[in-house]
Parts: C-alpha cells; structure tokens; sequence
C-alpha cells in the first residue's frame, strides 16, 4: 500500500518514546529497523548511543529521548532505529516503537506551545496534530540534530578508519 499526501496533507512516520507520541516527516526516514545493540565509541557526546553497521554502512545511533530533555533510552521489546538523513547526514535514531506512516492534515498542526517554546527546545518541534484523538509532536529532523551533531561524532572517531565493518 503507497500512502500519497496531497496538498493539504504531509506523510508522517509516528514513532514512541515514553508514552509520548511523536511524529517525523517520512521524507527523511530511509528505514525503520529492528533494534540491535550498538557498538559503544570512547569519547562520543552523551547522545550517542554507538554505532552500527547497516548494510554495510557504519550509522551512528542517536538517543533521541536524551536530545529531547528525556530520560536516556531504554531498549524494549518494540525497540527501533529510524534510519534518517538530514542535515546532520545519514543517523539512526533510538526510539521505543514506531508503528505507524499516515498522513496529517495540515489543518490540524497546531504551533508548538509557547511554554514548550519559552523551555529552550521549542525550536526543534514543527508543531502538534491531532491524530485519531491524541496528540503527536512533530519534530524538525534537522533542528532537533542539527549539523553541528554530526560534527561531535566525527570527532569522536574516524569513520574511515572501519571500512567495510
């Protein structure tokens, strides 16, 4: 089944962290695969959980909960990667589940509160729909993991350095 947005609708893939639903736009997902343990890198930020090698492509695997402000991640039984690219480059992203790819009317985003806003970490959010009845905070990949991300990871070690992992 092809899910096509049209103009007044974009496709979201709604994913979980805590009991929080959260949406990302599925122009940026590239995958959504099954969770494996990450291989741990001395001196990475506290966000990164490791690396994985993905088809034969070394990814750097994010917490997402920790960039967020959240408790750090824990792994799960519905545990997933979002494999994304952005501005930042192609990463995964730790989340609890990811469950759904649905479009959103654009109608019914609402702005981002401005207490979330007036929080520090306002910027990062597109907005909130309304979903079936509940509410999903849509996420700006490339604010929430902004360039400068990447660059703390490529720090951390040389990518180059693992070849064909």
């Amino acid at each position: 089944m092809t899910i096509i947005g049209d103009k007044d609708s974009k496709i979201y893939v709604i994913f979980r962290l805590g009991c929080e639903e959260y949406g990302l736009d599925i122009r940026r997902v590239q995958s959504i695969v099954e969770y494996e343990e990450p291989t741990p890198v001395p001196r990475c930020p506290e966000s990164v959980l490791g690396v994985i090698n993905l088809r034969g492509r070394v990814i750097p695997i994010i917490d997402l909960a920790t960039r967020l402000g959240r408790e750090p991640f824990v792994r799960g039984a519905g545990s997933r990667f979002l494999v994304v690219e952005g501005d930042a480059g192609v990463l995964g992203l730790a989340v609890d589940a990811a469950h759904e790819v649905t479009p959103i009317e654009l109608d019914s985003i609402q702005p981002t509160p401005e207490a979330v806003v007036s929080g520090g970490n306002g910027e990062i959010f597109e907005g909130v729909a309304h979903k079936d009845g509940a509410l999903v905070i849509l996420i700006d990949l490339d604010r929430a993991l902004p360039k400068a991300t990447l660059g703390d990871i490529e720090q951390s070690f040389d990518t180059e350095g693992y070849g064909d992992v």
